[in-house]
């Protein structure tokens, strides 16, 4: 009986250690299947580390008071808004869309005493819920672009919060509180400061808002400060020093494995493209523009204060975020202001970002005349086969262009400036057809191609 139960004993041990090794056979990763996210991204640090509503931020706000429109690119009344919703506690959230008819969504969403904080693409609202305070976890899957705060003038004044999501019609109520109601409305009263705007209505499906009035704005001349191309290496290689360098003409090849890192030394525009998506599966596409930041972030890639979350695409897993001055948009047509990421399963397949830090110089300033905006309209409209539909925004913001021109060359000294300098221009823009396209000047050709 004794050796009857030693064995019984060392076979109940057996099993027990084969199910162990079974089990750790089956849930092993090698290090080439971790997500990049995390993968050596900590050990070479680029810039400095930043938040998430530093770069995820609204870029205009809209008044909407006694039948008038008010518009402001301006940071310091962004950040009052911000930092005002800051304080509220945010509750469920329920879609009151069906509450509304089609043909008054417009009417509703820019109602008097309204403000409307507009993002530049829609936001999902797990990102929202990690930049304000939420007193629940379970909040359905709301894509916005836009928070609308409506303002009743009651006797007891009463202050709503939505979420739209503009190009689908839907419109999300959030229950709120801890809010000062009194502070809200100063906000919105102090909208009437800001620019008046004309509304082009011609799109059937939104009402564009333009500033009524266009006054001069200075090119802004810069050079650019290059960053350290090994830093990117550490961050994006696992093994660095082992990676292969090849020169050619206005390109250095870094290779290591299935991973390249291509730099345009014309552009100084870097293009990181890893050639294996990785077998690890990620449905959570909600929560990729999270990672997008926070992929940048692990390598302290935010160099430039002033990018900004310009545009996604769910379906490609595209994420681009842009340069802004002033919090005025600034567009290249070689992804010069740019920071473009796209996704596979679970890790990064491109990173595209410029090389380089802006810095401002100071020249004389010269002032440029934008064109007014009924002139603008008028461009745009004559364009061949324009279909008002296909219509979806007009903005002022920024071309960059190289070198700092023949006149102000003169007057800078050019070991410095001659070959990283750039120019910011002052323009008029519009998003046609899912594409945006700098209106010029007739003389120099009406409408640009598409933009970067």
């Amino acid at each position: 009986m004794r050796y009857e139960n030693i064995k019984t004993v060392v076979l109940v041990i057996l099993v027990v250690l084969s199910l162990f090794l079974t089990w750790n056979l089956w849930s092993y990763q090698s290090p080439s299947d971790l997500n990049t996210e995390t993968q050596n991204l900590q050990e070479a640090e680029v810039g400095g580390k930043s938040e998430l509503e530093d770069y995820i931020r609204p870029t205009k706000v809209l008044y909407h008071q006694s039948g008038s429109h008010y518009l402001s690119h301006e940071e310091k009344r962004i950040d009052s808004w911000l930092q005002e919703m800051r304080t509220w506690k945010l509750g469920d959230i329920t879609d009151v869309s069906s509450a509304i008819e089609p043909s008054g969504f417009l009417n509703y969403v820019h109602d008097n005493n309204s403000v409307e904080i507009v993002y530049p693409d829609l936001i999902p609202v797990e990102t929202f819920q990690q930049m304000f305070s939420f007193t629940t976890d379970k909040l359905p899957r709301v894509d916005f672009d836009r928070v609308v705060i409506k303002i009743k003038k009651t006797p007891n004044l009463s202050v709503n919060m939505y979420l739209v999501n503009y190009s689908q019609q839907k419109v999300y109520a959030v229950k709120i509180s801890n809010v000062v109601k009194n502070d809200v409305q100063k906000l919105a009263d102090a909208g009437t400061s800001a620019e008046r705007c004309l509304v082009y209505k011609k799109n059937e499906n939104r009402y564009i808002f333009i500033p009524a009035q266009t006054s001069h704005m200075h090119k802004l001349y810069a050079y650019e400060a290059p960053l350290d191309i090994r830093k990117f290496q550490n961050a994006l290689f696992t093994n660095p020093s082992y990676a292969r360098t090849e020169s050619l003409a206005y390109r250095e090849l870094y290779t290591e494995g299935t991973k390249v890192i291509n730099v345009n030394t014309r552009t100084n525009v870097m293009e990181y493209v890893n050639l294996v998506n990785s077998n690890t599966e990620s449905n959570d596409d909600a929560n990729l523009l999270n990672r997008s930041f926070s992929f940048v972030n692990d390598h302290a890639g935010w160099t430039e204060p002033d990018y900004r979350f310009d545009s996604w695409n769910r379906v490609t897993k595209e994420i681009t975020y842009r340069y802004y001055h002033d919090n005025h948009p600034v567009y290249s047509n070689q992804g010069m202001t740019e920071i473009y990421q796209r996704w596979g399963n679970a890790e990064v397949l491109n990173y595209r970002r410029p090389l380089y830090r802006f810095v401002q110089v100071s020249l004389p300033e010269m002032k440029v005349q934008l064109q007014s905006p009924q002139e603008v309209i008028e461009m745009i409209e004559k364009h061949q086969d324009f279909d008002p539909s296909l219509l979806n925004g007009i903005s002022i913001g920024y071309q960059l262009e190289e070198g700092i021109g023949d006149n102000q060359q003169q007057d800078t000294d050019k070991t410095e400036y001659d070959s990283n300098s750039v120019t910011l221009v002052p323009s008029w823009f519009y998003y046609y057809n899912n594409k945006w396209y700098r209106v010029t000047l007739p003389d120099e050709g009406g409408v640009n191609g598409g933009l970067e």
